[in-house]
């Protein structure tokens, strides 16, 4: 396991503002559904199990198989699938330049060298996803495909809790205890999402519509 590979990948900064804009996050603060600690975590919650988790997720578990196999031809696919219709226009426009931003980022790091020289090509003719992007990249780093899926998870979540701390606002120590308390909900979403298929990336609801309305 390349730990080290794996703290670099996780760490690089993500598009906050474009969670913050795909989740609806600025907007229920304004109407003051969301305000607390609680009710991120119930949001954020809400948008693994309903959104990232059935798209994004088995979406990272497709592209770590396939970058593990070596098998190159699987991943327009599921490109083509985040593309389509099942994805929310600003969730796919998110999810497409964080996708560019981690693909050239990476281009810089010695252990993803091999990664690029077998996708650059296919990176270029088709869109490259933040979801494929990662499951690429994270397959140099771990042999597992749930670890590999929970990373994905988790960095997502990090990115959703870092804007409903910026825009609540909330101190970063909620924000932490946000992140500890949802990572058994991750790991447990992350084992649902393993051995899919580009057929089993779930249609995701505009709008509003993949999360609690209680919250």
């Amino acid at each position: 396991m390349n730990v080290l590979g794996l703290v670099q990948l996780t760490q690089v900064a993500q598009d906050y503002a474009g969670y913050s804009y795909c989740f609806g996050i600025d907007g229920l603060v304004q109407r003051k559904r969301l305000s607390s600690a609680e009710q991120l975590l119930a949001l954020l919650k809400s948008a693994l199990a309903a959104a990232v988790g059935p798209a994004d997720g088995v979406a990272s578990g497709i592209a770590f198989r396939a970058a593990r196999a070596g098998d190159l031809n699987a991943i327009p696919e599921v490109c083509a699938v985040m593309s389509s219709g099942r994805v929310p226009a600003e969730m796919r426009l998110a999810s497409l330049q964080m996708g560019q931003h981690l693909w050239e980022i990476s281009r810089h790091w010695d252990w993803t060298q091999s990664v690029h020289e077998q996708l650059d090509d296919m990176a270029r003719r088709h869109d490259l996803h933040h979801a494929v992007a990662f499951g690429t990249l994270v397959s140099e780093t771990t042999s597992s495909q749930v670890r590999a899926i929970a990373a994905y998870l988790f960095n997502v979540a990090r990115s959703i809790v870092a804007a409903g701390v910026r825009v609540i606002p909330l101190d970063e120590t909620e924000g932490q205890h946000v992140l500890t308390t949802v990572q058994p909900t991750i790991a447990r979403l992350a084992a649902s999402c393993a051995d899919k298929h580009a057929g089993d990336i779930a249609t995701v609801p505009g709008g509003t519509g993949w999360w609690d309305e209680s919250v």
